[in-house]
């Protein structure tokens, strides 16, 4: 089965389509991610490979006859974002005939979303200003941590992007599923099992279950290393080790890009964005035109399992 992975970006669908491509590695099946679909996509060897340098030059014809000639032996993994479609303005038949090609194609889809919108737009407009989309290395995370005001205008771009991509994503792929970003890195080891099938892959190769790698990971990225250290046993940090050897091989070998990191969280995001409060005002009032949006969670920092 073949998985598409549907985005605005923002929304963990990078981490998730590494993850499970790592799944599928672990479990011995053919697999590869070609990431996005719309900018750039090649067969070489009988497998779908990225070729950036093509940009959006091909039609969307061009890329169902790329990928119906694909190594049918091969699970692919593949994401397909709203902004990428927006930028190419392909003609409305041609992205028609298009999804329901992927529709078929595709066995797994998979609407990636926030739970907190809020905490989306508030991360998106951290990332305009900082310039780092997705955090790597510790260089990323000092980046991130110098910007201190967000513009406004954009938060609220931010927040209207997402709800048109809902219902982008529900109107042309209407037999999907909802992955939540939240529960996608505190509840990785379940997510995962239940895409694909398999059951404890993460915890048969590593011996601690991924979501508690993921943070570990994100405690020695944010945090003194030193403590980091004496905060967890040598199997924990083991298993950190393994897993990043294992990203590391796979990006060597062109299976995967980078794993990002988890980069701030809710708490951290008031304490560093002086205009935190007046962007959570504008949300509430913007939330209060789309009914199907919580309002209970704008404040709830899922990572430290609080409200702020």
């Amino acid at each position: 089965m073949n998985f598409l992975i549907l985005t605005p970006d923002g929304v963990g669908s990078t981490i998730l389509q590494r993850l499970l491509t790592i799944a599928f590695y672990l479990e011995n099946i053919k697999i590869y991610n070609t990431h996005e679909l719309t900018n750039g996509l090649i067969i070489k060897d009988g497998v779908l490979s990225k070729d950036y340098s093509l940009k959006y030059s091909q039609q969307l014809c061009d890329i169902i006859d790329i990928i119906s000639n694909s190594n049918k032996e091969t699970v692919f993994v593949s994401r397909l974002a709203k902004y990428h479609l927006d930028a190419r303005n392909d003609e409305k038949k041609s992205k028609k005939q298009f999804y329901i090609f992927l529709n078929k194609f595709y066995g797994k889809k998979i609407i990636c979303v926030r739970k907190n919108i809020f905490e989306y737009a508030m991360s998106w407009s951290i990332r305009q200003k900082s310039g780092i989309l997705n955090l790597y290395k510790k260089i990323d995370k000092e980046r991130v941590s110098t910007v201190t005001e967000v513009d406004e205008e954009f938060f609220m771009q931010k927040c209207k992007e997402y709800i048109n991509y809902l219902y982008w994503a529900n109107d042309n792929f209407p037999i999907s599923e909802q992955i939540a970003y939240e529960d996608m890195v505190t509840n990785t080891d379940s997510v995962i099992d239940n895409l694909t099938g398999f059951k404890k892959t993460f915890i048969h190769n590593f011996d601690v279950e991924l979501t508690k790698i993921l943070r570990i990971e994100y405690d020695f990225l944010n945090h003194n290393s030193a403590e980091s250290s004496f905060k967890y046993n040598s199997k924990e940090q083991r298993a950190l080790y393994l897993y990043k050897s294992l990203s590391d091989r796979l990006v060597d070998e062109k299976i995967i890009l980078n794993l990002p990191i988890k980069n701030t969280t809710l708490q951290q995001k008031k304490k560093q964005i002086k205009n935190f409060d007046s962007c959570r005002k504008k949300f509430e009032n913007f939330a209060r035109q789309h009914n199907f949006i919580d309002q209970t969670i704008t404040n709830w920092d899922f990572w430290d399992n609080k409200f702020i």
